[in-house]
């Protein structure tokens, strides 16, 4: 099982919509497993059809599996997921633990994390192969990065284990319409270069759309939900190949 983990310390960049859409699309060909660690639990109104019993807090309390629904399957977010903060920091540990012990049932994971710096947020590192971080063009800062980055290397550091694979920044929430955000992001690819993810998710009514009736945009049947869907889906077929997922 390879395991991508979205994060960003801020909210509103669309880490739902991202997440949602790569449960989506990886259900289409792998056994998909996605786990929202967010307390909101909008992805998991967003993937209400298919919901496992288990709930996300019971991943770091003790040892539990996820039985598959489907082929994909989601654990629920619930308000107490906010006692993981209070727990023990074992629970990081008995979260990768359950994770690894499903490596036969599921071929990926997907996990949606808190916007902060958490126990939740460090469980999902530790158990990361591959780490993918949108971001809002005008909530850009080189701060934000760098606490960001530093954040992974320290989970790697302190529980002596490879660091995972940084995918990029992904500018998600993107007005092409704007020129301020057209010359932002200009300026943050050259300022950023090689961190930058190979793509963008524009700010599109389609995705609203698409969370609120619970399927993928492509599955809308319109001309702009039609371009969203090649754009969310060049995102992870890039993603896949960075991952080396196979067919």
């Amino acid at each position: 099982m390879k395991t991508l983990t979205v994060m960003n310390e801020k909210g509103g960049v669309g880490k739902t919509n991202i997440v949602a859409h790569g449960g989506w699309y990886f259900a289409e060909r792998f056994r998909t497993l996605v786990i929202d660690l967010d307390q909101q639990a909008n992805l998991t109104a967003t993937l209400g059809a298919h919901l496992a019993r288990t709930s996300s807090v019971d991943l770091f309390a003790d040892v539990a599996k996820v039985e598959p629904v489907g082929p994909l399957t989601v654990t629920r977010s619930t308000r107490e997921l906010l006692g993981i903060e209070g727990a023990d920091r074992a629970c990081i540990e008995t979260f990768r633990d359950n994770l690894a012990s499903m490596a036969d049932d599921y071929d990926v994971c997907v996990i949606d994390t808190p916007p902060a710096l958490t126990n939740r947020t460090f469980g999902a590192l530790l158990a990361a192969d591959a780490v993918l971080a949108p971001i809002g063009i005008n909530d850009y800062s080189l701060q934000g990065v760098a606490e960001l980055i530093r954040a992974i290397k320290g989970v790697s550091s302190h529980y002596h284990r490879a660091e995972p694979d940084f995918l990029g920044l992904l500018p998600s929430i993107f007005d092409r319409k704007s020129r301020r955000e057209r010359e932002l992001y200009e300026a943050l690819a050259e300022q950023l270069g090689k961190i930058l993810f190979p793509g963008i998710v524009a700010k599109r009514d389609a995705y609203s759309r698409a969370a609120s009736e619970g399927m993928p945009v492509w599955e809308i049947k319109t001309a702009a939900a039609r371009d969203a869907g090649n754009e969310i889906r060049g995102v992870f077929e890039t993603v896949a190949t960075k991952m080396e997922l196979g067919a």
